[in-house]
């Protein structure tokens, strides 16, 4: 047998999947917990150390489970993606300078109300085609540069997760134009962007960055102590590899111009992959390189996701919450009995799915938006409002396609919310076109293989490595009697949306006089 290996190094966890080169079976896998050293409030830092140590046991967990099955499979290659931003850096022996800083930290905030009321953030975004966040790299640099600059001395490399896995596999420094994008870079150019280091003052970052390659590109080979701590053999090649959003898509299917792709997890992504650069809605969401000279436009909802059905089950729905953990119903039973038998549109009420604490991030931005429900009678049941929650989700959805000036012609879904038949049919009767739900559920993981494999010539091409890695295992189809409800659910929806944005800086407004002491 011939296998591919994908490690995907997220922000929680590290799994990583083999792959049979042939026909995309996982023939193994394994998967371990990440710890932070969450210290402060805020604050999201890692051992770079221990970081590795993770990524090390899920190899030889699964190499492991591999020659179980089969002692003489050939491993062809590695590829890693990982989350894209923070700030992980090397001194100039190639050790952490310190731990590395997680793209979800928020020290630096007040670096990006600086730039903003500077007015740079419009031509940053023209320049670089992403919102910035507090967790980009260039963001976090500069917050370094003025807080700690003793630590910037000793810092001889920039780059990002993967990027450091990578250099424990083969001891090389590299990264690739996914991640590069995210830094950012001159999104047009596909190549930094030294005005842009300009503009935001922090020149001295450009010359740590590591040259950016192809993703497919070999960077080098598991040297012998890697192969000890891993298991792998030694030599083996590993290519540059992915961020996370690019082999998402990949390892969902969605790679050509016009396929989508939408992850529900604990944030909701929409993304699709176009053939130029796509810059619409100006200012809002993100734009990453993709392999073979495309870009993925993406608009994320921060408070939408599987987020609402959190607080359901702990706030509302503590009797079911209360069930599921005894282990007399599942989540997934939960949703298709009581929540499935609620009849579309949720007996009136309609959920404004912003709960995350940054307010509304696509597919506009409003840092004052906060989640509601409307339309509720002494009539309404929990489940009416768990209905609406599932219903809200997928309008966002629906809103962040149509904010964007790209064909869609196609949808892929993954997450933990495309488990769910219930949240699979809402979503594609409020679209109204198939969604196409992937047989494996790590496409990180698989999107990544699918690099490593063009990489070592297995496949031709990435168009190639996508048909021969990736399969459908659900497609659901939208029920033609539903559509005209959901219009007008979707209708109500926007209208209350625009509505409530008066609403949020006057309730802002409150309670910012309520904390001003006279």
């Amino acid at each position: 047998m011939k296998v591919l290996i994908g490690v995907d190094k997220g922000t929680s966890a590290t799994k990583t999947v083999v792959i049979d080169a042939e026909n995309g079976r996982v023939v193994a896998s394994a998967a371990r917990r990440t710890p932070t050293l969450d210290t402060v409030q805020g604050r999201h830092e890692e051992d770079m150390d221990t970081t590795w140590s993770c990524v090390a046991e899920t190899l030889r967990e699964s190499l492991g489970s591999l020659r179980a099955l089969d002692a003489d499979a050939e491993v062809l290659a590695v590829g890693v993606c990982g989350h894209m931003g923070g700030l992980w850096c090397l001194d100039a022996d190639g050790r952490p300078a310190g731990p590395a800083i997680g793209w979800t930290d928020s020290r630096a905030v007040g670096i990006l109300e600086e730039w903003e009321s500077q007015g740079l953030g419009p031509r940053i975004f023209d320049l670089g085609g992403n919102a910035m966040i507090a967790g980009m790299p260039s963001v976090l640099y500069a917050w370094m540069a003025r807080h700690e600059p003793e630590f910037l001395e000793r810092v001889t490399t920039v780059f990002m997760a993967k990027d450091f896995v990578n250099f424990r596999l083969t001891g090389q420094i590299a990264t690739d134009e996914s991640d590069l994008s995210f830094v950012p870079c001159d999104i047009r150019r596909r190549e930094p962007s030294p005005e842009l280091f300009e503009l935001m003052g922090i020149p001295g970052l450009l010359p740590l960055l590591p040259r950016a390659v192809r993703s497919e590109t070999i960077i080098g080979h598991v040297t012998a102590a890697a192969a000890a701590q891993t298991g792998l053999p030694e030599g083996t090649p590993v290519v540059a590899g992915l961020g996370d959003s690019v082999a998402n898509a990949l390892g969902a299917g969605a790679y050509g111009a016009g396929q989508a792709v939408t992850v529900i997890g604990t944030s909701f992504m929409n993304a699709v992959s176009t053939s130029e650069p796509v810059l619409e809605p100006t200012g809002v969401g993100f734009t990453y390189l993709m392999p073979e000279n495309r870009w993925q436009r993406v608009l994320s909802n921060t408070g939408g996701g599987t987020l609402g059905i959190d607080w359901y089950l702990r706030s509302l729905g503590s009797s079911d919450g209360d069930a599921i953990q005894a282990g007399e119903t599942t989540l997934a039973e939960l949703l298709e009995g009581p929540v499935g038998a609620v009849p579309p549109l949720a007996n009136g009420v309609t959920f404004l799915p912003y709960l995350g604490t940054a307010g509304a991030t696509a597919p506009f931005v409003d840092p004052f938006a906060r989640a509601s429900f409307t339309g509720m009678t002494e009539a309404t049941t929990r489940h009416d409002l768990l209905r609406a929650v599932l219903e809200g989700v997928a309008y966002s959805m629906r809103e962040c396609y149509a904010a964007m000036p790209v064909d869609v012609h196609e949808i892929r879904m993954t997450g933990g919310g495309a488990r769910s038949e219930l949240w699979r049919q809402i979503c594609a009767d409020v679209m109204g076109q198939e969604l196409a739900v992937p047989q494996v559920d790590e496409s990180g993981a698989v999107g990544v293989a699918v690099a490593a494999g063009v990489g070592v010539g297995h496949f031709r091409d990435y168009a190639e490595g996508v048909a021969r890695l990736v399969a459908d295992g659900t497609v659901q189809t939208p029920e033609p009697s539903r559509g005209a409800g959901y219009d007008r659910g979707y209708a109500a929806y926007r209208r209350l949306r625009s509505t409530f944005s008066e609403l949020w800086r006057a309730r802002a407004a409150f309670l910012d006089s309520e904390r001003t002491p006279e």
